[in-house]
This record gives structure tokens, C-alpha cells and sequence, in this order.
């Protein structure tokens, strides 16, 4: 028989602290992370333009592909002629941005769906930890 509770054996209680963020609210961040010197360095690191699919209806822009004009946007602002379209749910987005998951794994799993240049698929966990570092943190 086996207890989800040890209470015998504090060593096997794990505590985790799960913060959940929105999609508007992970894309307001990434916005904030392309703005300035900042999305200059990530620009240099990333140069293109990704179309990111959330649960299959929520769509958002990133354009990386200028020094001058680094932006985070709602909807499908270059109209199909991206170089990279990433589609998957909502929970995968909070599994990667809580490093939960790296999005290498998610799309060998299956949870993350790509087209177009891999190499700039490669290059999205830099994208990724620039946008955690804007989130809220957790006030506990």
C-alpha cells in the first residue's frame, strides 16, 4: 500500500511552487525582453521572425528581425512569410517558461509543433529566458 503522505519521513515530502501565467501575460513579458538594448542582444543572437500559435485560436508575433524593429505583437502581423510558426498549448508555454521543460524536449514529446527554420527553433530558449526574467515574480 503506498501513502501519498510520509509524515514519518520528512525527507520524501517535496514542496513546489507552481506559478501560473497567462499567455497575454508571458507575451506582455517577451514584449518587455525585446524592447531597448535588450532585444538588440537577443536580435543579434535570433534574427527573425516566429509566429507563435497558443491552443490553436491566441496567436502573437515576435520580429526579431531587425535591429530597429524588435516587437512583440498580437495576431499574425507578417501574414503567413514568418521563419518560424511554433504551435502549442498553453500549458507547454507555462512548462517552458517555468523551465519545467526545455522546448528541445517538448517538441521530441510531441507538445510543441514546429515549421519552418530549425535553427531558429533552436534558438528559442534565449527568447524563453529573456521573457522569464520580466515575468512577476512571486510575492511569498
Amino acid at each position: 500500500l503506498l501513502s501519498a503522505f510520509h509524515y514519518d519521513r520528512p525527507e520524501l515530502l517535496e514542496t513546489k511552487i507552481i506559478i501560473m501565467t497567462s499567455t497575454a501575460e508571458v507575451f506582455a513579458a517577451m514584449s518587455e525582453a525585446v524592447a531597448g538594448n535588450g532585444g538588440k542582444s537577443l536580435q543579434r543572437k535570433f534574427k527573425g521572425k516566429v509566429v507563435f500559435t497558443i491552443n490553436g485560436d491566441k496567436v502573437y508575433s515576435l520580429d526579431l528581425s531587425s535591429p530597429t524593429n524588435c516587437k512583440v505583437a498580437e495576431g499574425d502581423i507578417f501574414e503567413g512569410k514568418s521563419d518560424l510558426q511554433v504551435m502549442c498549448s498553453e500549458e507547454v508555454m507555462g512548462k517552458m517558461i517555468n523551465k519545467e521543460i526545455q522546448p528541445q524536449q517538448a517538441f521530441m514529446k510531441g507538445m510543441l509543433k514546429i515549421k519552418g527554420k530549425m535553427n531558429l527553433a533552436m534558438k528559442l530558449t534565449a527568447v524563453l529566458a529573456a521573457t522569464r526574467k520580466k515575468l512577476p515574480s512571486s510575492k511569498l
